[in-house]
């Protein structure tokens, strides 16, 4: 069945009633012209936006709408996540060709859903139209205490700088994907494969190193590990030392970097975007406490490098030696 004569409003209401639970703070939801929801006194309001597009962000020959649609919401919860907050709610945009399926909205829906069950966030809404390509947009809504907010411009000089995870996953995910497309889900990088087309938020994480006042400066992996941390940099004013030696890889990480004989894995690893785990740095004296909250979490936390005063990125591989990567990470202009 085509989504093409069905009727905007006819597909706003099927949405309506899979969408899920209500909140108690959300007064008015789908269904008006906007969503309306009961503010807390004592808390900011976080809000970010995301948009998937087809030929840019995703490829539908590998990439199922399940799939998409956690994915979209995924990543904006991670730019909550990266401020230290907790995300609420979200609206869901979608641009649409009038010859979609309608089990591609169903499965999509069922993918946002699932993803807000896990996420523990509500939808408030949203708008559908009509596109050549498709895209996907989600706006996510959180909160947190002002005085716990992690922004980018706290680094310090001397201060480590830390991930959790494995970068550069997703970026050899995306590259097994395009050689051979949906089989790479069940190949010799299939984990890889899968964490690039279902990344996870780091919720938990960003929250309590929010909480716990030990993260400096955050930022989540989107474009890469050498971009963001860069980003980091120039809002604080400083530089930064990455140690290749240091720096954590997965097993098919490693599998990749001993088939491919090269230093191709290094540029995967800090240039590939995508990953969605976070980048943060702190204080020389809580590395123990740092430590700790890895073992609660059951997360791999790594230190990666320090902080410096002199301004600039310096990636060091064996022997101290000066890499150059390729470039630092992706950029849409």
């Amino acid at each position: 069945m085509l989504l093409k004569g069905l009727g905007e409003d006819r597909i706003i209401e099927g949405l309506k009633k899979r969408s899920g639970k209500r909140h108690p703070r959300l007064v008015m939801g789908i269904g008006d012209d906007t969503s309306v929801t009961r503010q807390k006194a004592g808390l900011v309001t976080l809000a970010t936006v995301d948009t998937l597009i087809e030929g840019t962000h995703f490829d539908p020959k590998y990439t199922p709408p399940y799939l998409l649609g956690r994915k979209a919401l995924s990543i904006s919860v991670s730019d909550i996540a990266a401020m230290g907050g907790q995300p609420l709610f979200f609206l869901v945009s979608l641009a649409l060709p009038e010859k979609t399926e309608k089990r591609f909205l169903d499965e999509l829906y069922r993918g946002i859903n699932d993803a807000a069950g896990e996420y523990d966030v509500v939808i408030a809404g949203g708008n559908i139209a009509r596109s050549v390509l498709t895209a996907v947009s989600t706006t996510v809504f959180g909160e947190a205490k002002e005085k716990e907010v992690v922004y980018r411009s706290g680094a310090r000089e001397g201060d480590i700088i830390y991930v959790t995870g494995t970068p550069g996953d997703s970026a050899l995910g995306l590259k097994v994907l395009r050689n051979h497309g949906a089989r790479a889900l069940k190949g010799r990088f299939r984990k890889a494969a899968w964490k690039h087309l279902d990344p996870r938020a780091r919720i938990d994480a960003g929250r309590a190193l929010a909480r716990r006042g030990l993260a400096s400066a955050m930022i989540d992996i989107s474009d890469g590990v050498a971009l963001d941390l860069t980003r980091i940099c120039k809002s604080s004013g400083k530089g930064a030392i990455i140690e290749l030696e240091d720096f954590p890889i997965s097993d098919e990480m490693k599998k990749y970097r001993e088939a491919a004989k090269d230093s191709s894995w290094i540029d995967l690893a800090l240039s590939g975007g995508e990953d969605y785990e976070l980048l943060f740095t702190s204080p020389e004296p809580d590395r123990n406490k740092i430590a700790s909250l890895a073992k609660t979490l059951g997360l791999r936390i790594t230190a990666i490098g320090r902080i410096t005063d002199k301004k600039g990125l310096k990636v060091l591989g064996k022997d101290k030696r000066l890499y150059r990567l390729k470039k630092a990470g992706f950029e849409h202009f």
